[in-house]
């Protein structure tokens, strides 16, 4: 779950009494430093699986909270832990950060059949419809948004005059599930065309041969969090043009603080800010995403003052104390269901 777990989890173990937390991540030792390597993976599965087996028989609680995988031995996992639950007989509470699951749902009855009758949180209203149409039971489906990181984490001002230099900025895994080699190509087609673009580029590479970073004219790696603020102030535009169906990234919601022109593909996860016009929709191709970089370079002061006055409206819905507040509520009400 990565930096939704360092946001919920404090928050879980604060207002709930916690009887145990069991870590789902695989051992990364001898693999690279993204990706555990499949004998570490299984090594995991099972041993959350025996850890989960002995809480649920000696603690008994009356729910468990899983953030539920998407697809692939994680989702298997999950699947068994969910079982195992309700052998206990204890609620599940599945917390879907992603968009891809009621698809896969919706294709499976046995999903379907092993996932019923739990509490779900999920994103956005549009991943909430999706669920309640996949055909699988639920006692509830709560949403509860991702929270945007402190607007006073960035630079509250940007420059307004004109500028030669489209400044474009990738954060995060290098990788062509996130279509970060369709921005590669879109930014080499402004280049050959004499446009003056800089790329900025940070986060781990994954599948990207270091032969397709051409392009890429200043490369900062894995950034510590402290230096982020600082990526952001140094970047006019973030295209995150996907190839699968993103949850809703922490990525989009720093562009937007940032005062970045944003725009990725779209996705029920994130279909609020699509639909209120803070994030400009486009598609995994280098056609798609050269043509909204070339608009920018054409006019970023209107497109960027056009998403923020947006994002400006819909930023309440997205603070962290009101985030904070919606999950502590939802356990509130959990705690009346479950008696």
């Amino acid at each position: 779950m990565g930096r939704a777990a360092e946001f919920f989890t404090p928050v879980l173990e604060n207002n709930c009494h916690v009887t145990a937390v069991v870590s789902l991540s695989a051992d990364r030792a001898g693999s690279d430093r993204f990706k555990a390597s499949w004998d570490a993976k299984v090594r995991a599965a099972a041993a959350v699986l025996g850890q989960c087996a002995t809480l649920l028989a000696v603690r008994t609680p009356e729910a468990f909270y899983l953030p539920i995988a998407q697809w692939g031995l994680a989702l298997l996992r999950d699947c068994l832990v969910v079982t195992l639950g309700r052998v206990a007989g204890c609620t599940p509470v599945l917390h879907l950060h992603g968009a891809q699951l009621p698809s896969r749902l919706s294709a499976s009855r046995g999903l379907r059949a092993v996932l019923a009758d739990a509490h779900w949180i999920v994103l956005s209203e549009a991943v909430a419809e999706q669920l309640r149409a996949s055909g699988c039971r639920t006692r509830s489906v709560t949403v509860i948004r991702n929270p945007a990181p402190p607007a006073s984490t960035f630079p509250q001002t940007r420059p307004t005059g004109p500028s030669l230099t489209l400044r474009v900025g990738w954060l995060g895994t290098v990788c062509r599930a996130k279509g970060f080699d369709v921005l590669c190509g879109a930014v080499e087609r402004l280049k050959s065309q004499g446009a003056d673009v800089e790329f900025r580029v940070a986060g781990m590479r994954l599948d990207v041969p270091a032969s397709a970073m051409a392009c890429v004219d200043e490369d900062f790696g894995v950034l510590d969090p402290a230096d982020v603020p600082a990526f952001w102030a140094e970047v006019d535009v973030f295209v995150l043009p996907a190839r699968w169906a993103e949850g809703l990234p922490f990525v989009l919601l720093e562009g937007l603080q940032a005062g970045c022109a944003v725009a990725a593909t779209p996705s029920p996860g994130c279909a609020e800010l699509f639909g209120q016009g803070c994030v400009e929709p486009v598609e995994a191709t280098v056609d798609s995403v050269a043509g909204f970089l070339k608009a920018c370079g054409d006019d970023l002061a209107e497109i960027r003052g056009r998403q923020q006055k947006a994002w400006e409206e819909l930023r309440p819905r997205y603070e962290p104390g009101r985030v904070e507040e919606a999950f502590v509520r939802f356990w509130r009400n959990a705690a009346v269901r479950l008696r």
